[in-house]
């Protein structure tokens, strides 16, 4: 039996199951640990996140969320909201 996609409106999946989906964010001025805490902590108090990781040497953070409670949107705003900003791309230098 193959797996199912969530996004197909007629498959048929348990509506507790978490549809977890990654992201990979770069953050402008991820650079040094208590950035790294601030951000990660604002992203798990969203409802839905699993988990977020900062890495400081690629300045990206990344996200596993269950996306049927938030979506990429929010994590943006969550980051925002600490003060940093998500970038188009990680700053490796």
């Amino acid at each position: 039996m193959s797996q199912q996609d969530p996004a197909d409106p007629h498959a048929q999946i348990a509506t507790d199951q978490p549809v977890l989906e990654n992201a990979v964010i770069a953050v402008e001025g991820l650079n040094d640990p208590h950035c790294a805490t601030k951000i990660e902590v604002a992203l798990r108090h969203l409802n839905g996140v699993e988990s977020a990781v900062a890495d400081l040497d690629r300045a990206e953070v990344r996200v596993t969320f269950d996306a049927r409670k938030t979506h990429v949107p929010a994590l943006h705003d969550a980051i925002l909201r600490t003060g940093y900003r998500p970038a188009a791309q990680a700053d490796n230098s």
